[in-house]
């Protein structure tokens, strides 16, 4: 017994020591946990500092559309139309990608069968900083794979840090993108680790999250787009192997099936972008066939791979030209193709009309990046200088981030964590033989005389020093401009964008107006019009209906006298205008001439293109004269010197508005530098003289002096299926003043 009892003891300890954790593996994940944690906080940070709530335009229709999920399950958004907003048309809510509604319907169900019990705002709010911070592990993850794990560190800091991703992943951005960069981050990694170690259920799960993806985020084009890119690289450079075929063709084929399987995807099979996947994976499989077939033919591989080839080119030729000319071939969507080529969204006035389309300045590409477009170079001459398969998809993965963030300033969201990558393992390269010299490695023998002898270099301790020192300081940079972004009071993002002066328009409405009173505004405003005010737009940031937002544009384009008969065929009864439509006129000036031509709005006609001005037709439109009512004669004639054409600055008195004959003034907010302002329509005799001074008075942030005649009847129409009730509605509207 006591001859057994060392020996037991022995077998425990070596038991034991497989869970020995050493002093370096306890440093390096503190230090990833630390980084997420970080994350996390400066994502939460408006949570920290205001509360719960949620921001920008579209998260509005997203929150609607959770809570519709909710109350009447998914098959809701497959089987319903929107009839409140482009009226009268309506709207599918099939044209909504379900992944974010879906996403925070499950985790608020699991969280109340949890018992933890949790209004959806908050999970609305918060969707965004975790699943941004979640992205950290990911761009760990993929450095590690691709370089090592100093590199995923590096990666994981600097994507954590990076603002032009946090400003799509903070509080309250409860859209596409919360959820969208983690999965496509989440994709090449499932993608890389597959092709590495030959695993199939590995480029399943990748498969899996491309469809997700495609239900998520548009973006998808994206993903597919890279990896045939790279595959197809891979395979004229002939560095295809057997492992990246095998994932290519799981995960690619999996994945475009799910995508397609969404209403909002169908036909994506046809598209360019389903034609390009599919392409590559026939010549992936004639690639694989020519060497099983070049055993059996006399000529070897080269004569399988030819005929091969020679008769799939064929063979897919035949079906393209029968797609096309039976008309089932679809192009790659305008909007997309534009970001491809920026020379092609001079054609898409809609699309061009918002900032964040535009393409991206320097500044802009600088400040979302930061450090990383320091270091995402050495990245790129890393790949080259390696040449291995993975390293030329980070090649690809840098290139096309940096160039679609240029192309359209609002994917620095995602070319962010991307450059992040590939400043990680640029850094940890250039980090190498310092790294060694301080850890006193070396690479050919470790007695100094034989190094001498052989001629290995050393690098001085002191210069390791210093660049380790030029590093962490460039960081230190990174954690200031991420801090300054988010927390600042002037170019902050931090704070929530909902101003007390739309508030008390949105208020009035929600109290006043009912859910099938038809409100005029330009889509920018249509889904917080939709959510908050519980009523009926004509357009919203959807932006599915060109000839609808011409129309629109028309309306506030036209004279008085013009617009209110076709306000009156659309049964418009109030209209919201803010301040900062005099500077998106000349938008809807180019979409109603390209899409509504029939109403005579021409940009010769209302805009001077050699000064940058409006001409005087601009001075007599409806948007002008409601904004410029009741304002002081100072404010109306510094306007008119700052957006009129030269010759119209001594004529700037002849444009103040003094009565209007159709509009009945109900809200002026003013707050800060915001100013919106609420109009009742009314239809009249235009003969008749306009209402007096007394009975246009207006209100003001603080009140309201002026109520709405519960005498109008309001609008009708028919609603085959009933889209919420009254109760969602309020319980809607509650969460978010709250």
């Amino acid at each position: 017994m006591v001859i057994l009892l060392p020996s037991l003891i022995e077998r425990i300890k070596n038991v034991l020591s497989v869970f020995r954790i050493s002093k370096e593996t306890i440093f390096h994940y503190s230090a990833l946990i630390g980084i997420f944690i970080v994350a996390l906080l400066i994502r939460a940070y408006p949570i920290i500092a205001y509360g719960y709530s949620i921001r920008a335009y579209d998260p509005f229709i997203q929150l609607l559309a959770t809570m519709m999920i909710e109350k009447n399950g998914p098959e809701f958004l497959f089987t319903t139309v929107d009839y409140n907003t482009w009226y009268p048309w309506g709207r599918s809510w099939t044209a909504l990608y379900i992944g974010i509604p879906l996403t925070a319907a499950t985790i608020h169900k699991l969280l109340l069968f949890f018992g933890i019990n949790v209004d959806i705002i908050i999970v609305a709010t918060f969707i965004a900083p975790l699943f941004g911070a979640l992205t950290v592990f990911v761009a760990y993850g993929i450095a590690s794979e691709i370089k090592s794990k100093r590199a995923g560190l590096f990666a994981a800091f600097l994507t954590a840090v990076s603002p032009g991703m946090i400003q799509r992943t903070i509080a309250g951005f409860f859209d596409n993108e919360a959820v969208g960069i983690f999965l496509v981050l989440l994709t090449i990694l499932l993608f890389i680790m597959a092709s590495k170690r030959g695993s199939v259920p590995l480029a399943l799960l990748s498969g899996v999250t491309m469809g997700i993806l495609g239900w998520t985020w548009g973006i998808y084009r994206y993903i597919y787009g890279l990896l045939a890119l790279y595959a197809f690289v891979l395979l004229i450079t002939r560095k295809l192997n057997t492992n990246v075929a095998l994932t290519y063709s799981i995960s690619m084929t999996l994945g475009l099936g799910m995508t397609a399987i969404l209403p909002r995807n169908y036909g994506i099979l046809l598209s360019l972008e389903g034609i390009m996947v599919l392409g590559v994976l026939a010549l992936i499989i004639i690639e694989e066939l020519s060497l099983y077939l070049s055993q059996i033919l006399a000529g070897g591989r080269r004569e399988a791979y030819i005929g091969l080839l020679i008769g799939g080119s064929i063979a897919v030729s035949i079906g393209l030209i029968w797609l096309y000319l039976t008309g089932q071939l679809a192009p790659l969507a305008s909007k997309f193709a534009s970001v491809i080529n920026p020379a092609l969204r001079n054609a898409l006035p809609a699309f061009s009309s918002v900032s964040e389309n535009q393409p991206a300045a320097w500044g802009v590409i600088f400040m979302g990046a930061f450090v990383t477009v320091l270091f995402a170079p050495i990245g790129v001459y890393y790949s080259f200088e390696k040449r291995e398969f993975t390293q030329i998809l980070l090649a690809l993965m840098i290139l096309t981030g940096f160039y679609f963030s240029a192309s359209i300033s609002r994917y620095i969201a995602l070319g962010a964590p991307l450059l992040a990558v590939g400043a990680g393992v640029g850094i940890d390269y250039l980090l190498d033989p310092f790294a060694r010299v301080l850890r006193g490695e070396w690479i050919i023998h470790r007695i100094k005389p034989v190094r001498v002898k052989l001629g290995e270099p050393m690098l001085p301790r002191g210069e390791a020093f210093a660049t380790y020192l030029l590093i962490a300081l460039l960081l230190s940079l990174s954690v200031h401009n991420c801090v300054i972004s988010v927390t600042s009071p002037t170019v902050g993002f931090g704070r929530y964008d909902i101003n007390p002066a739309e508030l008390t328009v949105f208020n009035y409405l929600r109290m006043h107006a009912s859910p099938t009173d038809v409100v005029l505004s330009w889509w920018d405003y249509g889904y917080r019009l939709r959510v908050y005010s519980n009523v009926t737009v004509l357009a919203d940031n959807g932006t599915n209906n060109s000839t609808q937002m011409g129309v629109v544009g028309s309306m506030l384009m036209l004279p008085e006298e013009k617009s209110i008969e076709l306000m009156k065929k659309y049964n418009v009864r109030y209209i919201v205008v803010y301040g900062v439509d005099l500077y998106k006129a000349i938008w809807m000036i180019k979409i109603a001439e390209k899409h509504a031509p029939e109403f005579n709005i021409t940009e010769k006609d209302y805009f001077n293109s050699q000064e940058g001005r409006y001409k005087e037709p601009f001075f007599h439109s409806v948007l002008w004269e409601l904004l410029t009512f009741r304002e002081p004669k100072n404010r109306v004639e510094n306007w008119v010197k700052s957006l009129g054409e030269s010759k119209l600055e001594d004529r700037a008195l002849e444009f103040i508005t003094s009565s209007l004959t159709y509009f009945r003034l109900l809200v002026d907010a003013k707050q800060g530098y915001m100013l919106v302002k609420l109009y009742e329509v009314i239809y009249r005799d235009p003969l008749l003289p306009p209402k007096n001074p007394q009975e246009q008075t207006s209100a003001n942030v603080t009140g309201y002096s002026t109520e709405i005649s519960s005498s109008q009847a309001s609008i009708t129409h028919l609603q085959t299926t009933e889209l919420s009730s009254k109760s969602i509605e309020a319980r809607a509207l509650y969460i978010i003043y709250q």
